[in-house]
C-alpha cells in the first residue's frame, strides 16, 4: 500500500516524449524527484497538478535502484489561483521556489517546506507585499545556517554601536574600527531592522509599514550576501528584475 504525505512542486523537466521529472519539496523527504510516467499525455492522472508551486498529495511506488520513485499519483491540495494574475507576485514565488531547488542537496531541506508554504499561502491572500521578498531571504539564510550576525561585532566582539558596516567576508556586521574598504555601511534603522526581523512572523507582514528607503537598503544587502553564499545563478531573479522589481516598492 503506497503511504501519501503532502509535497510542494518546485519545478518539472520533460525527460522523454511522455515523462516528467518533478523535483519536489516536503517535510518528510526534503527535496526529492520523482518520475511522472506519461504525464505530458495523461489526460485524468495529472493534469493541471503538475505546477510548479502547488501542493500535493503524492504516492510514490520505488524506482529501479539507483533511479528516483514513481510518481503513481497526486491529489491537489492546494493550488495559488491568484497569483497568476499578478505577474510580478508570480515571479517572486518562482523566485522563492528556485531558491528552495538550489540550497537544499537532495534528501534534505526539510525545514525549509513550511517556510515555503507558510510564504506561497500568505502571497495568495496578499499577492504583493514589499516586504515579503526580504523577510523570506533572511528567513532562509537562518534555516540554512547561514544567518548574519548583527548584535556583536564578528571582528572584535564588541556590541555594535551606531556606526556599523556589513562584512560580506565574515557573514555579519563589524564596527567602524574594525572595517575596511570592502564592507558596507549600514544606517542606524537598518541595523535596528536587522536585529528585530527574528521576531516578525509571516502573518505580521501584511501590518508591518515600513520606511521605503531602509527596505530598500536591507532588502539588496540581504539578497547579495545570499547570493554570495549559494554561488549560483538564480534565473527567476533576472526575471523579477525584468518586472521592475526593487525592494520595498509597491
Amino acid at each position: 500500500m503506497l503511504v501519501p504525505f503532502e509535497a510542494l512542486v518546485l519545478s518539472t523537466r520533460e525527460i522523454s516524449e511522455s515523462d516528467l521529472l518533478i523535483n519536489f519539496l516536503s517535510e518528510k523527504r526534503g527535496r526529492f524527484l520523482a518520475v511522472a510516467k506519461g504525464a505530458r499525455r495523461s489526460l485524468r492522472r495529472f493534469v493541471n497538478k503538475l505546477e510548479p508551486g502547488h501542493l500535493l498529495r503524492v504516492y510514490l511506488r520505488p524506482g529501479r535502484r539507483g533511479l528516483a520513485p514513481i510518481l503513481e499519483a497526486a491529489d491537489l491540495v492546494w493550488v495559488p489561483e491568484r497569483l497568476r494574475w499578478h505577474p510580478r507576485s508570480f515571479a517572486l514565488s518562482a523566485y522563492f521556489l528556485e531558491l528552495c531547488e538550489r540550497s537544499s542537496p537532495p534528501a534534505e531541506g526539510r525545514e525549509l517546506f513550511p517556510l515555503l508554504r507558510d510564504t506561497l499561502s500568505l502571497m495568495e491572500r496578499s499577492p504583493w507585499l514589499p516586504w515579503l521578498k526580504p523577510y523570506f531571504e533572511f528567513r532562509l539564510l537562518g534555516l540554512l545556517g547561514w544567518a548574519p550576525e548583527f548584535e556583536v561585532c564578528l571582528s572584535c566582539g564588541l556590541k555594535l554601536s551606531e556606526k556599523s558596516f556589513f562584512s560580506f567576508e565574515k557573514g555579519g556586521a563589524i564596527c567602524g574600527a574594525c572595517a575596511s574598504e570592502r564592507d558596507q555601511r549600514l544606517s542606524p534603522k537598518a541595523l535596528g531592522l536587522l536585529r528585530s526581523l527574528n521576531r516578525f512572523s509571516l502573518e505580521a507582514l501584511p501590518r508591518m509599514i515600513l520606511p521605503q528607503n531602509v527596505v530598500r537598503e536591507v532588502g539588496h544587502l540581504l539578497e547579495s550576501f545570499l547570493l554570495k553564499v549559494l554561488d549560483q545563478d538564480i534565473k527567476a531573479l533576472k526575471v523579477l528584475r525584468e518586472f521592475g522589481y526593487e525592494p520595498g516598492n509597491r
